[in-house]
């Protein structure tokens, strides 16, 4: 008997990818999205342009609603407005999806599994499910095919790049810096194994701190395509947010103590994840924080924790819980990145916005010459707004969009964790501000550098610098005298040099340059155009040398023309780019 098959032909599958194309080519160029992507322009225009493309691209929107490094706070805001419009998939086709992932039957792993999702997105879809030894889990399963679709799909988004007829130049946006971060994020999401990874460490380091509770990650279900965690009661932190707000309006203050717990905590536990632990959650934004209110007959209503570092004895913890979700963005930081990052936050304590700059500096990449002191000067009036600000006060999205457009524009690439930990603080921020408006952004950082201060400091260390610096100042101090009258004799001598440093150096150079070069040949051109006026007059009745003058006048023509499109393209350009 033959052997079936259910394979697409070759030609079908090349068909498909073609029509792919076109749709994409054609809906990117419908809503002009590289150009308005690259400006920060038109972000509705965008949105549709992502849902009209399906469930990659709105996957792609909604990454960047959370990446206000890469886009404006505009365009974060319009691509949380994506919903995502996929129709669950049927319970035979999870099962299979479970079974041929674990090589293991439904039986053999969940006592019960409810047959309907109660979430699904663009990627996959979430079940409740008991274990065999009654604990209850969460399940979630990537879609059949999704993985094939978006690696089609983010191809062909590459291939579109350079076939559309415009790619604006502009310094607000890297249009292919930003597609090639999308890939990534996307990849990584689409392996369930680096969720499973995540979640086991980010348990290990924070469940039992204080209030903050894990999920536990059962890594004997999970594959690469399913994910099992423990399931944790509790309600997304929003509706708790949204009840501040009401309270806030009717003068009412009965969630005062709570609320101000909470904002304490995700900061300080924040904190912790960066400056202790060096890892920490990328996306901690709502949706990926439950909290749970404990009711007197509720296990851990009456629990205990240990005071703080210092202080002996444990104290209770309120009867209210902080759940964390959702591993699948990540942040790790070595120690000596851990250690830049550290000086920054002692830099900004300082209130030093050259001493900021240069601890940025020491944490950044240079792609190209470096003017440290416009770089300073640009920093100075861009954080002076930021110092001793409450939270409320400050728009995190705003000012690491514009940090990184700052670097940018002075050939300076921050590190990529940095600019997640800044989009991760943002976040987290924006939670915050909700609770305790009133907490001072010099107040979170304070502690934390007293601490790395205290930790950092080798008195040693320090004293023995301190000698040698002594000593080699001791040992140069009787050659002051004499240093001082040969800078005296070569002052009298008319020998005395002074460097003088101004700002744009080069593109002040190339700017004359580039006008010396249109002098001359403006004087060129009209050397040329007075001679072939001299031939043609003085010669008329020689057709050879008539020629030849006329032929003067048409390459001048020719140069002029030229000239005015290139200074039309110029302004062409520079207008772009505002």
């Amino acid at each position: 008997m033959a052997k079936t098959t259910t394979e697409e032909p070759q030609w079908r599958v090349n068909q498909n990818r073609h029509t792919r194309f076109r749709t994409i080519v054609s809906v990117l160029r419908k809503y002009n999205v590289l150009s308005n992507l690259a400006r920060q322009k038109h972000p509705s225009q965008v949105r549709a342009a992502f849902e009209e493309l399906g469930p990659t691209f709105i996957k792609i929107g909604q990454i960047l609603s959370s990446r206000t490094d890469i886009v404006k706070p505009e365009f974060a805001n319009e691509f949380k407005k994506l919903q995502d419009n996929v129709r669950a998939d049927d319970y035979q086709v999870v099962k299979q999806t479970i079974e041929t992932q674990t090589n293991q039957s439904m039986d053999q792993m969940f006592a019960a599994f409810d047959e309907q999702p109660f979430a699904s997105a663009s990627m996959g879809q979430t079940h409740h499910a008991t274990l065999l030894n009654g604990q209850k889990v969460v399940v979630k399963v990537q879609h059949p095919g999704i993985d094939a679709e978006v690696t089609l799909d983010i191809s062909l988004f590459e291939r579109a790049l350079p076939l559309l007829r415009y790619i604006p130049d502009s310094s607000v946006v890297d249009l292919r810096e930003m597609v090639a971060e999308i890939k990534r994020s996307l990849f990584n999401e689409l392996d369930t194994s680096i969720e499973v990874k995540n979640g086991t460490r980010f348990y290990r380091l924070n469940n039992q701190d204080d209030i903050i509770r894990v999920p536990r990650v059962y890594a004997k279900y999970s594959t690469q395509k399913v994910l099992v965690n423990q399931y944790m009661a509790g309600t997304s932190i929003q509706h708790f947010m949204a009840q501040v707000i009401a309270a806030d309006a009717a003068d009412d203050h009965q969630y005062d103590e709570e609320r101000q717990y909470l904002a304490q905590v995700l900061v300080t536990n924040f904190l912790k994840q960066v400056f202790e632990d060096g890892f920490f959650h990328a996306d901690p934004h709502p949706g990926n924080i439950l909290l749970r209110e404990l009711a007197p007959t509720d296990i851990g209503y009456h629990e205990t924790v240990l005071r703080k570092k210092g202080r002996l004895g444990q104290r209770s913890v309120p009867p209210y819980r902080l759940v964390y979700l959702d591993f699948g963005m990540m942040g790790a930081i070595s120690p000596a990145l851990m250690t830049g990052i550290a000086n920054v936050v002692v830099a900004v304590t300082t209130e030093n916005t050259r001493q900021v700059g240069k601890a940025i500096l020491a944490i950044s990449n240079r792609t190209g010459e470096v003017d440290e002191e416009a770089f300073f000067s640009e920093l100075a009036p861009f954080l002076g707004q930021y110092y001793n600000s409450g939270l409320g006060d400050i728009d995190f999205q705003g000012l690491i969009f514009e940090m990184v457009k700052v670097c940018r524009s002075n050939n300076i690439q921050v590190n990529s964790e940095v600019t997640l930990l800044g989009k991760a603080f943002g976040t987290i921020e924006g939670i915050v501000e909700t609770l305790d408006p009133k907490l001072s952004m010099m107040d979170v950082a304070r502690p934390f550098a007293r601490q790395y201060i205290r930790e950092n400091f080798n008195l040693q260390h320090e004293l023995e610098d301190g000698l040698l610096a002594t000593a080699q100042g001791l040992r140069d101090t009787p050659k002051l005298p004499s240093r001082l009258l040969a800078a005296l004799d070569t002052f009298e001598n008319g020998q005395t040099r002074v460097n003088i440093v101004f700002s744009h150096r080069k593109m002040f150079i190339d700017r004359i340059d580039s006008m010396v070069n249109k002098v001359v040949l403006a004087v060129i051109l009209a050397a040329l155009i007075v001679g072939s006026s001299l031939l043609v007059q003085s010669h008329s009745d020689n057709s050879w040398i008539t020629n030849i003058g006329i032929f003067g006048y048409v390459t001048a023509v020719i140069v002029i023309v030229g000239l005015v499109i290139g200074t039309l393209h110029e302004w062409y350009r520079h207008w772009r780019r505002k």
